[in-house]
């Protein structure tokens, strides 16, 4: 297969190695980082000249090291496919807002490179745009780009200070006993799992400090449609403050109902016949976004619609859909 892939246009990479890394061999680093090829085949690549490390020819047995830049060149093949409809919510031709579709990857990673959120949206407005935070590949919503360095800063530090507030709308199951208005908070760390590479668990005094505020918007049965506030940024927040409680977000993979067993049918669907009745992605949506302007101080609010298969599924549940009269703000 490598070798009838070099007959293929010659795609053009680099990367910083930005771990601590100690004792690491550059071929066992490059397979796992970048998947495209199997360890043997980054062999092949490395031997033939066609990776190297701060522009010098390496072998593959090399020890890599924190800020080594590795530029490789790959040979064209087709990205798995994605949905590329993203839409400019806000423009004020310094910071852009776009509402992000489900199943599109933030930024170059694994197999994605063209077909990312960040590469669309440079293209769409043709520039080469900074990207000021992130959400998860199956959540939808608003993410925000700058075009200048002062805006990226400015947009940052309110980040940085929780002067933004970040809601979002979530569909849960396992919540007929669900409280109207409900606040989470603990700390958040990476805890090794058997199943997944990003496993978060929320303890009581280990990690990073995390909180999110939930208000029930409407509910039917062991369904509810929720309005998360979140204070702070931390790596699948809402999906483990929920799992905490033993609410599952629809279609979660990791901390969902299924667990393990949905993440094995996501990879794996032709050995499920029945894949089709599972929703296919975590039912999150970053709905709206609310600060003053980092450059005029004016009251910026910014919504994102909520995308059409979370709305399907909203009927297919039966739930009222924003029946809540609590008019009290999270």
């Amino acid at each position: 297969m490598l070798l009838a892939n070099f007959l293929n246009p010659l795609v053009t990479r680099s990367t910083i190695v930005t771990e601590d890394i100690k004792d690491t061999r550059l071929d066992y680093y490059i397979a796992r980082r970048f998947p495209y090829y199997s360890r043997t085949e980054w062999q092949a690549i490395i031997e033939c000249g066609l990776l190297i490390i701060n522009d010098k020819n390496v072998s593959y047995k090399k020890k890599i090291k924190k800020n080594d830049k590795i530029t490789y060149f790959i040979f064209y093949y087709k990205e798995p496919e994605v949905q590329k409809n993203v839409k400019i919510i806000y423009d004020d031709d310094d910071l852009i807002i776009v509402s992000k579709p489900a199943n599109l990857p933030v930024i170059p990673a694994g197999k994605y490179y063209y077909n990312t959120l960040y590469k669309i949206a440079c293209d769409k407005l043709n520039y080469n745009l900074k990207l000021l935070h992130r959400l998860d590949r199956e959540t939808s919503g608003c993410v925000a780009f700058s075009r200048t360095k002062e805006m990226a800063r400015g947009f940052c530090h309110l980040i940085k200070t929780h002067a933004i507030k970040k809601i979002y709308i979530a569909i849960v199951e396992n919540a007929s006993d669900i409280e109207d208005r409900f606040t989470v908070e603990g700390y958040m760390k990476p805890s090794p799992n058997q199943y997944y590479r990003q496993y978060q668990t929320l303890t009581e005094n280990d990690g990073k400090y995390s909180k999110t505020k939930f208000k029930v918007l409407s509910k039917h049965g062991q369904y509810a449609i929720l309005l998360c506030r979140i204070y702070t940024g931390r790596m699948h927040q809402i999906r483990v403050h929920l799992y905490s409680l033993g609410i599952f977000i629809i279609g979660d993979k990791i901390y969902g109902r299924e667990g393990p067993l949905a993440f094995d049918r996501f990879l794996n669907p032709s050995n499920y016949k029945y894949k089709e009745e599972m929703f296919n992605r975590q039912a999150l949506h970053s709905y709206k976004l609310i600060f003053n302007h980092p450059k005029t101080n004016e009251k910026i609010r910014v919504v994102a619609k909520i995308e059409d298969d979370m709305k399907l599924l909203i009927k297919q549940l039966n739930v009222p859909f924003f029946k809540n009269r609590n008019k009290k703000k999270l």
